[in-house]
């Protein structure tokens, strides 16, 4: 217990070689970190999308992903490639993940499978953009387009590692 009579310790003293400063700051707090601007939608969120924290998968071209808060409040969107006709329209849930997947009957490797749907011959998921010998089947600026042969959800690598990370096991999966 240091007594009420005590000295205050000194300020700390900027490494030599730093700016020190300017005298009218001594003693200023740290305000607070201004909270960012709400997320805005590159496009709008489906009506009859489900309720509360989901991935909404649009299959209708321009194919689309949107990420729902528990708020129902999108927080990031983006376009995809996928199938139009598979997985069925419904409610899924993530059953699976893993950070590297490959395909032996398409000689192709992506990362961040996260898995929703069980298909003909394999499961179902968003990952990246699939490569073969290290070269993408596609480019970025072709996502949106309805360009896929198993049945999985691709999108860019950024947006396939938040999908990875966001995630969880049981999160609800809308496809319209």
């Amino acid at each position: 217990v240091v007594p009420s009579t005590a000295a205050a310790p000194a300020p700390a003293r900027p490494p030599a070689g730093a700016a020190s400063l300017p005298a009218a700051w001594a003693g200023a707090t740290v305000a607070p970190a201004v909270s960012a601007a709400p997320y805005v939608p590159t496009r709008k969120l489906p009506k009859n999308s489900g309720l509360g924290r989901r991935i909404v998968y649009q299959r209708a071209e321009p194919q689309h992903v949107w990420i729902v808060n528990v708020l129902g409040k999108v927080i990031r969107d983006f376009p995809v490639t996928g199938r139009r006709d598979w997985p069925l329209a419904g409610r899924y849930s993530v059953f699976s993940k893993s950070p590297w997947s490959t395909s032996t009957v398409y000689d192709v490797d992506w990362r961040y499978m996260v898995r929703f749907a069980h298909g003909r011959t394999a499961s179902i998921g968003f990952h990246s953009i699939p490569t073969r010998n290290g070269v993408p089947i596609q480019s970025v600026g072709s996502l949106g387009q309805a360009l896929g042969l198993g049945g999985c959800v691709r999108s860019a690598a950024a947006n396939a590692a938040y999908i990875y990370r966001w995630a969880g096991i049981g999160t609800k999966v809308i496809v319209l």
